[in-house]
């Protein structure tokens, strides 16, 4: 594996297409990285707008922005990948500014995000996200069969010595229990509102940290005793913290969804990302954090490789 920059590699290739296109078609290119306006009637160039993406800032949600972002590029699309945003609710604000078009989200955190009911199955959960999109200029592509679900983690080592298996267990537990997580985590009712409210009424104290590596370093400091963390994490498959049973039910079906706005929407688009979609795992998602949390390798080029292996490049 190379290290040299990949997107813009593959934006050069992009460029060529781009031309190609643009010549056999007659038009004439103005030079700019607008989007075309006339997006979702799924007979545009695909040539004639560009996809900006974005994501929130974890790993994983770097190396989806680039999967998709090298993908799209290679089926003729002009892409830019943009560096990440931050949360979730900064990236629905940059899609409802116009200065994002594409996000890769999970779905059952997208509806909750937009003031929508998920549940534990993926199907309903997705006709909850359609719904709750309406209005808002977004729409969202098929979903994938990869889910990174929301979990309440603990240290494998902690749980252990509390004999924790469950979050109800946690009732149980004496002292002070802090639990950590990305700041939205205090608002949304999928994580501290669940944990403290309905569901579960515990008594928590809240910290946020930045999520992925930070808190496990967090639990590790004994800063935290709990995190709202991922099932793809690397430490789970390691051992280093578990994940504790959702035995009340509270998280949602999470699969990975690309959510993107009207305004760029096309069959051609949909078309490729459906079929990206449904090549990605569950399994996947796990490897490429491996790759870019434990083995530092950058998510631009854990996404080429990806794909090459894949056949998509």
């Amino acid at each position: 594996m190379t290290n040299q920059p990949r997107p813009r590699r593959w934006r050069a290739v992009a460029a060529v297409a781009v031309v190609g296109a643009l010549a056999l078609a007659g038009c004439s290119d103005n030079g700019s990285d607008d989007v075309s306006t006339g997006g979702g009637d799924g007979g545009g160039d695909t040539a004639a707008q560009t996809i900006r993406i974005s994501s929130q800032d974890f790993s994983e949600q770097k190396t989806l922005a680039q999967v998709y972002g090298q993908y799209l590029e290679a089926q003729g699309f002009d892409v830019d990948i943009q560096d990440p945003i931050g949360t979730r609710t900064q990236i629905y604000a940059a899609l409802a500014d116009g200065k994002v078009d594409l996000v890769l989200d999970y779905q059952g955190s997208a509806v909750v995000e937009l003031g929508g009911t998920a549940s534990s199955d993926a199907d309903e959960t997705y006709d909850a996200l359609t719904t709750a999109l309406e209005g808002k200029d977004l729409v969202a592509a098929a979903r994938s069969e990869a889910v990174d679900a929301n979990a309440l983690v603990a240290l494998t080592s902690w749980a252990e010595e509390k004999g924790v298996t469950t979050i109800s267990d946690l009732a149980d537990v004496e002292g002070t229990l802090t639990l950590g997580g990305a700041p939205e985590c205090a608002e949304r009712p999928d994580c501290l509102k669940g944990y403290t409210g309905d569901p579960y009424g515990l008594t928590l104290e809240f910290k946020a940290v930045d999520y992925g590596p930070p808190l496990v370093a967090a639990l590790k400091a004994d800063e935290i005793q709990l995190a709202q963390y991922g099932t793809t994490a690397p430490e789970v498959s390691q051992g280093d913290i578990v994940v504790l049973e959702d035995d009340k039910g509270l998280q949602s079906a999470e699969n990975v969804v690309p959510v993107l706005r009207s305004a760029v929407d096309s069959d051609e688009l949909r078309k490729a990302l459906d079929t990206l979609s449904a090549k990605i795992t569950t399994e996947d998602l796990s490897a490429w954090n491996q790759a870019t949390d434990v083995d530092k390798e950058d998510p631009a080029d854990v996404a080429q490789k990806w794909l090459e292996d894949q056949g998509l490049l």
